[in-house]
């Protein structure tokens, strides 16, 4: 199974750009956890970087658990689930929540 710093150095790679046109954004991850840090995505013209560390004013921040982190990222689970759940929180405008989902592909979770 994939820790939580393989999944986020991972991100670019389950980017999906051509969702992304126009969504420039600055978004922190605050993963908890044995296996989880602070991690922030740089999202601009159509790429996705990663940068390690804590981001000052970011648009959109998400925090979960480690394992619900790599859960939603492979899959393994559905987004509003873990919404519904609490175990994923979004600090910042809803609509910044849902269009966060939407520029990922990630395998299509069973919704529950």
């Amino acid at each position: 199974m994939a820790t939580v710093k393989e999944m986020v150095d991972g991100l670019p790679g389950l980017f999906n750009s051509a969702r992304a046109k126009g969504y420039n954004r600055q978004i922190q991850l605050k993963i908890s956890g044995d296996g989880g840090g602070e991690w922030w995505l740089d999202i601009k013209d159509q790429k996705c970087t990663v940068k390690d560390g804590l981001l000052e004013n970011p648009r959109l921040i998400l925090e979960m658990a480690d394992s619900d982190f790599i859960a939603y990222f492979t899959g393994k689970v559905h987004p509003m689930e873990l919404v519904r759940s609490k175990k994923m929180k979004f600090t910042g405008p809803m609509t910044e929540g849902i269009a966060f989902n939407a520029i990922w592909n990630i395998p299509v979770a069973p919704q529950g």
